[in-house]
C-alpha cells in the first residue's frame, strides 16, 4: 500500500513539472495568436477608413460646382473664365429680328443717334451660335462697355472717335468687317444693305484661331446667387424708357414661374429668327448723362461718374447705384452692398 502511495505521489510529482511547462507553451502560442487577430483587425479597420476617404473625396469632387465669370452659370472647370464674345447688332426696325440674341450672357442697349437704339451682345466663349447680328457700327461708349470684358470685339465700321479708339485698344481684339477681317463675316443679300450683315460662332473661332488670339481672360466677376422668387412680385411690368420713338422702348414682363423676364416690342412678344423669345433673369436700368457731340447726332455718354440704377430680379425691384471701379462697372443696392444677380442673363439699358 505504501509503495502505491509512493508511485502515486511520483506520478503526481511528474505530471505537475510538466503542466507549468505545457501552460507556458500555450499562453505563448495563445498570445501569438492573438497579437495576429489584433494586427488582421486593425488592418481592416485602417483599409476601411482609407477606402472611405478616399471614396469621399471622389464624391465631394464630383460635387464641386463651377460658375463662369460673366453670367454665374454653372459650367465645367475649363469653361470658367473663357474669353467673352462681343458684338455690335443691330436693332432698328427694318432689321428685325435680330440673330443670335438668346445665346447672350450681357446685352447693354441704348440708342445711338437718331433715337434708334443698338445692342452690344456679350456672349460666352463657348457659345455656339449660328447666326449673329446684323452686325452694325461701332460707338465709343459701346467700346468702353466691350473693354470691361476683355473681349473679341466684333463690328463693322464705326464713328470716326471709335475707330481712333479701337487702334490703341489693347484690352480688347479687334474684329472689324471693313478690314481684311471682312472674311469672317458675310451679307445675306435677300435682305436689304445695311441690315444683312451676319457672322457666327464658327467664324468667330476661325478668327481666334487664325490670330493666336489667347481664349482665356482674368476679368473680375460679378457677384451671382441662386434664384430667390418672392411669393408676392411687385413689379411685374417694366417700361425701358430709352427713346422718344416707342418702337424702340422695351417692356419686360416678369414671368412668376421660371423667374425671368420676356421682352416685349409694342405689345408683341420680341423673337429672333429662330422664334426664340428673348428673356433674361436679371434687367437693369441705369442712368447715365448723355451730350450730342455732332450734327448727325451722335453721342458722349458719360459711364464713369455713377448715378443711379434700377435692377429688377425674383420679381421685385432693388434701388440703388451704379459705380466705375478701377475701371469696372458695379451695382449697389441702398445699403452700399454690391448687387448679387441670378445666375443668367444679365440685359442692361442705358437710360438718358
Amino acid at each position: 500500500m505504501i509503495e502505491k502511495m509512493k508511485k502515486i505521489k511520483e506520478i503526481f510529482l511528474k505530471i505537475k513539472t510538466f503542466l507549468p511547462k505545457s501552460w507556458l507553451f500555450w499562453s505563448m502560442i495563445f498570445f501569438i495568436i492573438g497579437v495576429i487577430i489584433i494586427f488582421l483587425i486593425a488592418s481592416i479597420v485602417l483599409f476601411k477608413q482609407q477606402l472611405f476617404r478616399s471614396t469621399a473625396t471622389v464624391n465631394q469632387s464630383d460635387f464641386i460646382k463651377y460658375y463662369r465669370i460673366i453670367d454665374g452659370q454653372s459650367v465645367s472647370s475649363e469653361k470658367v473664365n473663357l474669353r467673352p464674345i462681343a458684338v455690335m447688332i443691330e436693332n432698328h426696325v427694318d432689321s428685325r429680328p435680330a440673330s443670335g440674341l438668346d445665346q447672350a450672357s450681357i446685352i447693354y442697349e441704348s440708342v445711338v443717334e437718331g433715337d434708334i437704339t443698338r445692342f452690344l451682345a456679350i456672349f460666352p466663349g463657348d457659345f455656339t451660335a449660328k447666326k449673329i447680328g446684323p452686325v452694325r457700327s461701332a460707338r465709343p461708349f459701346f467700346i468702353e462697355l466691350a473693354k470691361e470684358w476683355q473681349p473679341v470685339y466684333l463690328h463693322s465700321g464705326g464713328s470716326p472717335e471709335a475707330l481712333s479708339i479701337l487702334k490703341q485698344a489693347d484690352d480688347l481684339y479687334n474684329l472689324d468687317e471693313i478690314s481684311a477681317n471682312g472674311i469672317y463675316f458675310w451679307r445675306n443679300y435677300q435682305r436689304v444693305a445695311p441690315h444683312n450683315l451676319y457672322t457666327s460662332a464658327d467664324l468667330v473661332n476661325r478668327a481666334v484661331s487664325a490670330k493666336g488670339i489667347a481664349t482665356t481672360t482674368d476679368i473680375l466677376a460679378w457677384q451671382f446667387k441662386n434664384d430667390s422668387p418672392v411669393d408676392q412680385p411687385t413689379d411685374q411690368d417694366i417700361l425701358v424708357d430709352l427713346s422718344t420713338d416707342d418702337n424702340y422702348n422695351p417692356t419686360f414682363h416678369y414671368n412668376q414661374q421660371t423667374n425671368d423676364y420676356t421682352r416685349y416690342i409694342n405689345g408683341q412678344v420680341d423673337k429672333t429668327t429662330d422664334g426664340v423669345f428673348l428673356k433674361t433673369k436679371n434687367l437693369v436700368l441705369q442712368y447715365v448723362r448723355h451730350r450730342v457731340i455732332d450734327d448727325y447726332g451722335r453721342l458722349s455718354v458719360d459711364l464713369d461718374s455713377g448715378g443711379r440704377a434700377d435692377v429688377y430680379q425674383d420679381g421685385v425691384k432693388i434701388e440703388g447705384s451704379w459705380r466705375k471701379v478701377d475701371g469696372r462697372t458695379y451695382f449697389y443696392n441702398q445699403q452700399n452692398e454690391e448687387v448679387k444677380f441670378n445666375r443668367g442673363k444679365i440685359w442692361i439699358g442705358l437710360v438718358f
